[in-house]
Order: structure tokens, then sequence, then C-alpha cells
């Protein structure tokens, strides 16, 4: 497999002004771990919000292993630390898969089933160049410890194991969305495909009762960085200007079903408590290399943040300015938020190559360490692009105290 390349894109916005949310109860924030306190490491295995926890991304650490059994210890990982919180698998309402071979993608679903059998959680696969280690294949989660407050959106697509969405308390989670037509085919053109993917999302929005007003963020994935501009365009047909949900756009080495475009979201219920966060004399445009967004969106008191990466001069220099960039630039949306770096909770990471790793760590430790937040780490792309951007990441916040 050819290891190179990476676009991950950064926010597009309009500049206003700072927004909270007004809310009567700060939740609590809870470390999982087996003692219960601060790991002293970049990020924690899982950490709880309130109701809501949130599980780094989990690999399987044995390189000789099949991979059905790559699988397995994946999600096994993944329930080590669920159970550490008091919960299990029926808890998860969202996971995203990466996939290094994307040929092995049914026999993943094979062996993912076995873990949720009864109303699987929403869910985002996408086929990526390279997850850390000799793992294969990465898994990170959203559960919910109230099952009373779980409810599923749709019924589950024929033979596949995740529900088109869950609601969790005041938050619905949207499966990935390609652009699959209602007798499975494609549309013709990128531009009519972008639409019938959005359209998909749109309708399991209206399931949960629900529209574009009231997503908060949403992962747009594309299979060619030269579509960015279409897709850009039609995405804009959807949201209102200036109120964009937070965005991460990125581009990948496969999406499922033969789509070339896919969209994942999360919406709240509450559209009183979701408010942008502006930055006052800041714009940004489709140069920038993403759909259009806001730096961050309020939903309660969960911040989630657009994908951001080095701009300007500093997207030329090298790896470490990169690195601190990218960390200046989220602090600089979170004390717009009246937040700091210590209130991140989960977090993606996308390396253009990963023998980045180990030096961005090096330099990450610096600025997200402090909460800590959970991480998943990739190299989503292997596809070679003109971007000259070698990390990016996105980020999830919340006020607890």
């Amino acid at each position: 497999m050819t290891r190179i390349g990476l676009i991950v894109l950064a926010p597009v916005a309009v500049a206003v002004a700072l927004a909270q949310p007004g809310t009567s109860q700060i939740p609590e924030k809870k470390f999982v771990t087996k003692d219960g306190k601060q790991p002293n490491a970049m990020f924690a295995p899982g950490v709880m919000v309130g109701k809501t926890v949130y599980i780094a991304g989990k690999g399987d650490y044995r390189p000789d292993a099949p991979f059905p059994e790559k699988v397995k210890n994946c999600l096994t990982e993944v329930r080590k630390t669920l159970q550490i919180a008091g919960l299990d698998m029926q808890h998860v309402v969202k996971s995203f898969v990466y996939l290094e071979d994307h040929d092995k993608f049914a026999e993943f679903n094979k062996q993912y089933a076995e873990f949720f059998k009864n109303d699987p959680p929403a869910r985002t696969t996408l086929g990526v160049a390279e997850v850390p280690g000799d793992s294969r294949v990465e898994i990170t989660c959203i559960a919910y410890s109230d099952l009373a407050e779980k409810k599923r959106i749709g019924d589950p697509p024929p033979g596949l194991p995740f529900s088109p969405g869950i609601r969790a308390g005041d938050t619905v989670y949207i499966s990935g969305k390609g652009d699959q037509l209602p007798d499975g085919s494609h549309p013709a053109t990128f531009e009519a495909q972008v639409r019938q993917c959005l359209k998909n999302v749109e309708a399991t929005l209206k399931q949960a009762g629900l529209d574009f007003r009231h997503v908060v963020m949403s992962h747009v994935f594309l299979d060619k960085a030269d579509n960015l501009a279409v897709t850009d365009k039609v995405y804009g047909e959807f949201f209102e200007r200036g109120h964009e949900p937070a965005c991460a756009t990125v581009l990948v080495d496969w999406i499922p079903g033969g789509s070339h475009v896919e969209v994942t979201c999360i919406a709240t219920t509450d559209l009183a408590s979701r408010k942008e966060v502006r930055l006052a004399g800041r714009t940004f445009g489709p140069a920038d290399g993403a759909v259009t967004a806001s730096p961050a969106v309020w939903a309660g008191n969960t911040l989630y943040l657009s994908g951001l990466q080095s701009k300007g001069g500093a997207a030329k220099a090298g790896l470490n300015e990169q690195v601190h960039q990218m960390g200046r630039n989220h602090l600089e949306v979170l004390l717009a938020a009246g937040l700091t770096l210590d209130d991140i909770v989960s977090g993606h990471v996308y390396l253009r190559d990963m023998k980045d790793y180990q030096a961005m760590n090096a330099i990450y430790r610096e600025y997200f360490s402090r909460g800590p937040g959970v991480r998943t780490c990739l190299m989503p792309t292997s596809r070679p692009d003109n971007s000259e951007v070698r990390v990016a990441a996105s980020f999830i916040a919340a006020r607890t105290r």
C-alpha cells in the first residue's frame, strides 16, 4: 500500500461574535480509568461527561492475528473501557470505523454484528491509508449511560449492523450517508451525488423530528480532492448561511457502497441551546479547503469544533510549527467560547504521513494532554495532493466547571 498524502480540510466560516448557551446544570467530567484518576498521558482511554462517554480509538496490537480476530480484539478493547464506566456495548450510540483493507468490509460487518445484536449504534465506516501500529483497523465510540433515553431512529439497512440514527437524550447521532438512491443506484453526476447524500441525511433527521437547523457537527468525507468545490456549493444549499454547523472535511481512500462522498452528523433536539461561536474579524473562504462551517457550535454544554489545520505561512513550515499552529488555532476558538484546552473531551487527529506520528505526539502533548480527552489518530488517504498541510484535527469540548 502506498502511504503518502493527506488532505484534511480546514473550516470555512463567516465572522460574527461569540455565543454561549444558557444551561441550568453543568455536567461532571470523569476519567474512565481503573482508579478514576486523571491519566498522566496524551489522551485518556475514556472520558465521561454527564451521561455521555467518549472512548479513545481502539486498535488490535497483535500484528500476526487474522483479520476476524483483529476486529474482535478492537471491539473487546472498546468493551473493556465501557465496563470500567459501568456500561457495555448496548450503551454505544455512535461509532467510527477506519479500515486499511476495505476489501474486508463484509468480513468486518460479520464480526461487528456479533457485538451489536439488537438496536446497533449509528456508524460511519471509511477506508483509510493507515492507522497507528499494525492494527489495520481502528474503532472509536460514543456511548450513553441512560438506556431509557436511548432510541433507535429507523431500521438498520438489510444485512448491515448499524442504525440510520440513534437518539441519546438531547443528541441525535446520524450514521454516515452515501449517495445511494432508493433503488441502490447512484446519480449520474457528482453534484447530484452530493445532493442525494444530503437528502439521505435529511431523511433520518426528519424521522427524528429534526431538520438541518439542528445539526451541530458534521464530517464530510471525499475520495477526490478535486470534488471539494462542488461539495461546498451543494452543501450550502442545505444550511442557512451564517448558521452552518461545525465541520471536518476529510479526504479518504474509500467510501462504502460505491459512493464518492459521505456525510455524518450530530444534531441537537434542543434548538434553543444551539449557538455558533464566531471569531471577530476572521473570515474564511473555500480556498482554505473545506465546506462552509462555523468555527464551533454549542449544543447545551457541549462544544463541537471544526477541523483546523495550519494556515498561511505555517502550512508551508515543518511539522513542528504546523502542530504548534494547529494547537494555537484551536485554543483561539476555545477561548472565544469561554473554554480552554483543558476542556477538550474527544478528538480526531489526521496525518498526511504516519511517519510523523511520534514527532506529532511530542508537540501534541504540550497542548492537548491537559484534560486530557480521548483521541483517535489516523492517516486518512494515500493519494498524493498539492496540500502542504501535514496535520489537522477536530475536537469536542465540554463545559464541566
